[in-house]
């Protein structure tokens, strides 16, 4: 059957109002002004008793907020660049014989077409060493899960069911535990590497999960942030285009605002992060209680990073667009900050707003509609070769079938 798109364009139509969920201009604006006024009149020290009965203030800030002499922290070498070229001349400056790392995972869904489920995940890492010679190296790891890994019996049902979470959460873990195998790998280079991973440091998003699972999402992020700091090696989360609401949540609980209210950070600081580069002091993030269980054991010690999570927005895309950059506590507490945002906007300068190690893991993590043909083919073909039970599923060959 074909797509209805008349159909589809009338339904749009008639539940536009649905989409309308942005703040009006009017509230925005309040929270912009409030910016000046929370920079001007509050310390950090003021902020913290403020917001200290608070449970999740949203943010909290770091001794930039006292030091900075704006909100927005001008980044003045690119005030004076007059095109991309002098941007890449000085990107190219800034990662010359620096390695960065990123990784990026592709999964295919539990193929249902079999009686028995069997899902993959792949995941793609990249070193460039930005040498003269344009050394970088590149890998990946794959993941088959078997019916064993896929199958649960439902506690409600009693009936036994695919797990359509554990082909996302294994990509999660292999995507942490790659990037941990590479920062154990290159520990030993000066300077040391700078890792990049494609999202949030702040896992929100496992409180639909049980218990269960945000253990397994929550401790191999920890493992994560505990070997960065171990060895020394700098973790970012880059978060393109964020929608989250940190800074403006800080400025509602000040009670400043005759609103209840949250505006997204992004709208909160268009106009404020004026040119390229430029980005906000540091804050820690206290978004939920899913950081609570950044907990882990590395090498045999402790390590605890609830509430060592820091944030700032940083301008580095066209137009409006400002992204957010995560990183641990103790890149700051050792001085390093200023290392480590010069090496994420020299990747985001070479990648034309976006950096480019990650695009690079990304375009090959890729997985298609074909990849998962292939897999299909070569699952069958190893199941014959084995003598393993693994036949179509009837319905879904007779769908196969009829769409050739």
């Amino acid at each position: 059957m074909p797509l209805f798109k008349n159909l589809i364009a009338e339904e749009l139509e008639n539940k536009k109002d649905k989409f309308s969920i942005e703040l009006s201009p009017e509230i925005v604006k309040e929270y912009r002004k409030s910016v000046s006024e929370v920079f001007s009149n509050f310390s950090k020290k003021e902020i913290e008793e403020e917001i200290e009965d608070v449970r999740y203030p949203g943010a909290i800030p770091t001794d930039e907020f006292d030091e900075a002499e704006k909100f927005g922290i001008t980044f003045e070498r690119s005030l004076n660049w007059q095109s991309h070229e002098a941007v890449n001349n000085w990107a190219k400056d800034q990662l010359k014989g620096l390695v960065t790392i990123g990784a990026d995972g592709s999964q295919i869904d539990p193929v249902k077409e079999f009686e028995k489920p069997i899902g993959l995940v792949q995941v793609v890492w990249i070193a460039n060493k930005h040498s003269i010679n344009g050394d970088y190296e590149e890998n990946a790891k794959t993941v088959v899960l078997t019916p064993d890994d896929l199958f649960f019996e439902n506690p409600n049902s009693g009936y036994i069911q695919v797990d359509d979470q554990e082909v996302p959460l294994t990509r999660f873990e292999t995507e942490m535990e790659v990037l941990r195998d590479q920062i154990e790998e290159y520990s030993e280079e000066k300077p040391a590497p700078v890792v990049f991973y494609d999202g949030s440091l702040i896992l929100s998003f496992i409180q639909m999960f049980d218990q269960k699972a945000q253990k397994r999402y929550s401790d191999a992020l920890a493992r994560l942030l505990a070997a960065s700091q171990y060895h020394r090696v700098p973790v970012v989360g880059y978060v393109s285009g964020s929608k989250a609401t940190e800074l403006g949540g800080m400025i509602k609980n000040l009670d400043i605002l005759d609103t209840d209210k949250k505006v997204r950070d992004y709208q909160l600081l268009r106009g404020i992060l004026e040119n390229w580069g430029s980005r906000t002091p540091l804050f820690y993030a206290h978004r939920d209680k899913t950081q609570k269980r950044l907990k882990t054991t590395y090498k045999d010690i402790e390590f605890d990073f609830s509430d060592k999570i820091l944030l700032s927005y940083l301008k580095t895309g066209s137009g409006e667009q400002i992204d957010r950059i995560e990183l641990p506590e103790w890149i700051y507490k050792e001085g390093k900050i200023d290392d480590v945002m010069s090496v994420v906007r020299a990747e985001t300068a070479v990648g034309r707003g976006y950096p480019e190690i990650l695009q690079a893991v990304d375009t090959d993590a890729v997985l298609s509609n074909r990849d998962r043909e292939e897999f299909m083919r070569i699952c069958q073909e190893f199941s014959e070769e084995k003598d393993i039970d693994l036949s179509w599923n009837n319905k879904a060959l007779s769908k196969k079938r009829r769409r050739r």
